[in-house]
């Protein structure tokens, strides 16, 4: 019995070694330019060793980008399906932290803008996860301004989902930039941005 634990532990253990290491190779070479031979080298196992854990190169590379998603949500303390309750104050603290989270973990963003642009194509192994994740993410955050548009906190000639599109256009465009020019200040500039859309959302005077 202790043995058999102990061999689980160390499974767990040698699974997350993997995809800390693979973490950063698809980062800086994104899924077509990263090696499994090279991960496996630089992991300290034989790359059968490696398939062990991860049957091939798409299910490692999945494996990373949802060990990504897990770690901006608790950056956050959040949990996904909790953001479409969140006031319209709380889903843009909730984006100014997890973009404050970003600008100390590149690597997370230059992983994330390189699949986008890899996965354009359906052939990709990341090509769902893209779209779904994108079209899930901007619809929770669209429920979440309609709510508050039903409460009277937000103008009633909103759409929300122009507001969950620029939300996100803003965070993104903003990490492009930052990734190619590392002066741009990122969390400060989305954090004007915030306070923008703050001022432009609050319902008129005389009006819900």
């Amino acid at each position: 019995m202790a043995s058999t634990e102990t061999a689980e532990r160390s499974g767990k253990l040698s699974r997350a070694r993997i995809i800390e290491i693979a973490f950063e190779h698809f980062a800086a070479n994104g899924y077509r330019g990263a090696s499994l031979a090279k991960i496996a080298a630089e992991v300290g196992i034989s790359q059968p060793g490696l398939l062990h854990h991860f049957p091939n190169k798409s299910a490692l590379f999945m494996a990373v980008l949802l060990e990504r998603d897990a770690r901006d949500l608790e950056a956050a303390d959040m949990r996904v399906e909790d953001i479409a309750d969140l006031t319209l104050d709380e889903l843009l603290d909730f984006f100014e932290r997890i973009v404050q989270h970003n600008t100390e973990n590149r690597n997370m963003v230059q992983l994330a803008h390189l699949t986008a642009a890899e996965a354009t194509g359906p052939d990709h192994p990341a090509h769902n996860w893209v779209v779904l994740r994108m079209g899930y993410f901007r619809e929770i955050c669209a429920i979440a301004v309609q709510k508050e548009i039903d409460a009277g906190n937000v103008r009633d000639d909103i759409d929300p989902h122009a507001v969950a599109t620029m939300l996100i256009a803003a965070s993104e465009g903003l990490e492009n930039q930052w990734l190619v020019d590392p002066s741009v200040d990122l969390a400060g500039s989305f954090g004007l941005f915030a306070q923008m859309l703050r001022r432009e959302l609050k319902p008129r005077r005389g009006k819900r």
